[in-house]
């Protein structure tokens, strides 16, 4: 074994969870383990910097998935057409207000210009998504509207003409699904959730626009809908969009899909997304789970969906099929207990029967490469034979994606986070407790209490650490992962959120000092990659503990850009800008979300901001010095931490050639002291607590900033 550890009661360490009853047939699941926090992995996250701080667009009340379910909501304008960005969302302007759908637009420099309501309609209005027209830069929207009841909602379609290259003169307003719709002898199906995309068409000087909606429906359960889908697409020119013509819309639908929604003896439930690629044909991808009538009787079947539809959607419709399970293994126990950790009944699980699945129902999208690769985003969860519908271990997610290649009509699987090393040929995926030589062992075990406890890194890819919210479907209703497109620089990212470090931070049986503070905030978590999704870097974090620029700030909801635009180089390495569209909620956890856990309806901002990344060579070892910036300023201790009448702050200068910057902050952002001088080394600065003014501060978490020369250095304090 790589190392055994002996620890006392005093940290004794376990996570709740639930579990569904199964019946009788079915394996006893096998015994949850509890484990201590392993070692995160030590690879350098991308170089970056905000180009757009992050400022408010509106305050909304309602703080839920406020783009699109499975799209993106957040688009580059072609430079061709003046650059920037068009978004949407939803969004209430006061407590008792409908939810309507926006749009706004920000210029080259990230400055927004526009920001209104698309309809003012007195009607409830959701989850938008829109594309630009590549040749005209006109953007395009799609919506669900309604007044709620099933019977009375409608997809709706518009555009923007941007007479004279000024937004805000909205195109009459199409209703492109008018529910309920007929389908299969089945007269009630309705279908909402719009995704958006602009594709060529089989016209000439014209694009074909194509909308997706899930039916909200099913025929087999009143469970949960179907969300087989419906496909409406139209032909235009820049001609049409400017003169607001109503479009001629056609409707294709995915008979497999159609079939799963009027089953008599399975239950079928897709999480799909659709995108076109630059050969008219469509691609709808995700994944479903499927079992008997009643919950809990788990059918085993390939779980992963590629429907196909040539000949811009008028072709007929193929399925590629393909299993999610990625093998992993049972680690053997120290010596003096030579069998696997993980049991049931007693037994060691055989090593084929553990494996990772993508599971949950997850909000994600699909985007397609330059190549014609179509990449969907997930999350995988280890899982065993005896237990489909639930994980093996709560903190054991990973982020990954699996790629369709049309060409041979193979899929294949890339970690984004975390990642396997690529020393390790013992495993080809990543394993949470084999994270570093020699490989194919765990790498530590914790004696506590008298009982073995595997050690292993934790991942909790969710907007939320409270799993029991709603009923105890958070997972469920939160989580949100999102790819953008892959740029002519073969250039993209992953975005998600993350909760970790709250989920530790509130684990009443442990005490994890390094992440008490972030007890009330999620993460955004940022991966990139240079490769077109073959390769991916390890996370950049934005949190309002180590974010300067979030800090008041609690993200949720993010979506990133659709591109990347890219800058050029910067020592070898490319450098691209990306926008983000966040959330930022007031009080943690959505009011909005059924049924609801909060009782205050305060709701929270509407957020746009800019980073400039760094794109990291995957062919450079993460070890080489040419990953490391030279330092110039540091922080180097702040004590007595926390701190009550006086703080002794220890700070480093590489060169005094130009002034330094140290500036303290409150967690709203908001500046309370400053000092500035030009002493290079090492030297001392003293606070008691007060601002500017002599004032006494209050009780709180506040951030120290030092800067100089381009260069940040933070570190947060504790007054009390």
């Amino acid at each position: 074994m790589k190392k055994l550890f002996l620890l006392g009661l005093c940290l004794m360490i376990g996570l709740a969870f639930s579990l569904e009853t199964l019946p009788e047939d079915v394996s006893k699941p096998a015994q949850r383990p509890q484990s201590v926090q392993g070692a995160q992995q030590s690879r350098e996250a991308p170089v970056f910097s905000f180009s757009k701080a992050p400022y408010s667009l509106m305050t909304s009340y309602d703080d839920y998935m406020i783009g699109s379910y499975n799209s993106l909501p957040l688009r580059t304008i072609p430079d061709v057409a003046g650059g920037g960005y068009s978004l949407t969302f939803h969004a209430k302007s006061s407590p008792s207000a409908f939810r309507n759908v926006f749009y706004a637009h920000m210029d080259l420099a990230g400055n927004m210009t526009h920001c209104q309501e698309i309809t003012g309609a007195s009607l409830n209005e959701g989850y938008p998504a829109m594309d630009i027209d590549p040749v005209s830069g006109i953007p395009l929207y799609a919506w669900h509207t309604g007044t709620g009841a099933g019977a009375n909602l409608w997809v709706m379609f518009t555009s923007d003409p941007l007479i004279d290259g000024i937004p805000g003169s909205l195109n009459a307003g199409q209703i492109v699904i008018n529910n309920p719709v007929e389908l299969g002898g089945t007269l009630d199906n309705t279908f909402i959730w719009p995704q958006l995309h602009i594709g060529p068409s089989p016209f000439p000087n014209m694009r074909r626009v194509y909308i997706a909606a899930s039916n909200r429906v099913s025929h087999v359960t009143e469970l949960c809908p179907s969300e087989n889908m419906m496909i409406a697409y139209a032909d235009f020119d820049t001609d049409m969009l400017r003169t607001g013509a109503l479009l001629s819309w056609s409707y294709t639908t995915i008979p497999q899909l159609d079939q799963w929604n009027n089953a008599t003896e399975v239950w079928r439930r897709p999480k799909h997304s659709f995108n076109v690629d630059n050969s008219g044909n469509i691609y709808v991808t995700g994944y479903h789970y499927a079992s008997g009538i009643e919950y809990g009787d788990v059918i085993v079947e390939e779980d992963l969906d590629i429907f196909i539809c040539p000949n811009y959607g008028e072709g007929s419709w193929s399925w590629v099929r393909a299993y999610s399970n990625l093998p992993s293994w049972n680690p053997p126990e120290p010596d003096v207990f030579p069998t696997g950790y993980f049991k049931r009944g007693g037994q060691p699980i055989p090593d084929e029967e553990l494996y990772w699945k993508i599971w949950f129902p997850t909000h994600l999208n699909t985007v397609v490469d330059q190549e014609g690769r179509v990449h969907t985003i997930g999350l995988w969860a280890f899982m065993t034979h005896a237990d489909l519908f639930h994980p093996y271990m709560d903190d054991c997610q990973t982020v990954k994606s699996f790629v369709f290649d049309p060409q041979d009509q193979s899929v294949s699987f890339k970690e984004i986070y975390p990642q396997n090393n690529t020393d390790n040929i013992f495993s080809p995926y990543y394993q949470p407790w084999d994270v570093e030589p020699p490989w194919g062992e765990p790498d530590s075990f914790t004696w506590i209490d008298g009982d073995l406890h595997l050690d292993y890194e934790k991942n909790f890819p969710f907007p939320h650490w409270d799993v029991t919210l709603y009923n105890d479907e958070m997972r469920y209703q939160y989580n949100n992962q999102k790819l953008s497109a892959v740029n002519d620089q073969d250039m993209m990212v992953a975005v998600w959120q993350d909760s970790q470090r709250a989920l530790e931070a509130h684990n009443p049986a442990a005490f994890y000092p390094d992440t008490f503070t972030f007890a009330n905030t999620s993460e955004i978590m940022i991966c990139v990659s240079q490769d077109a999704g073959d390769s991916w870097s390890q996370p950049i974090r934005l949190n309002n503990i180590e974010t300067l620029e979030l800090a008041g700030i609690k993200p949720m909801w993010a979506y990133p850009a659709d591109l990347v635009k890219y800058l050029g180089t910067r020592n070898g390495k490319k450098i691209g800008r990306l926008g983000l569209l966040f959330f930022d909620d007031y009080t943690w956890g959505s009011y909005s979300a059924y049924p609801s856990d909060f009782n205050v309806q305060d709701g929270g901002r509407v957020m746009f901001t800019e980073l400039e990344i760094e794109f990291p060579d995957p062919s450079i070892g993460t070890d080489d010095p040419s990953y490391e910036v030279p330092a110039v300023c540091s922080i180097n201790a702040a004590y007595p931490n926390p701190f009550k009448e006086q703080l002794n702050i220890s700070l480093e200068l590489k060169d005094a050639s130009q002034d330094y910057r140290f500036k303290i902050y409150n967690v709203r952002g908001q500046l309370v002291h400053s000092a500035t001088g030009n002493t290079k080394g090492s030297f001392d600065l003293n606070w008691d607590g007060r601002d500017a003014k002599g004032t006494k501060l209050p009780s709180g978490i506040y951030l120290l900033s030092l800067s100089t020369q381009g260069q940040q250095a933070t570190r947060k304090v504790i007054l009390y």
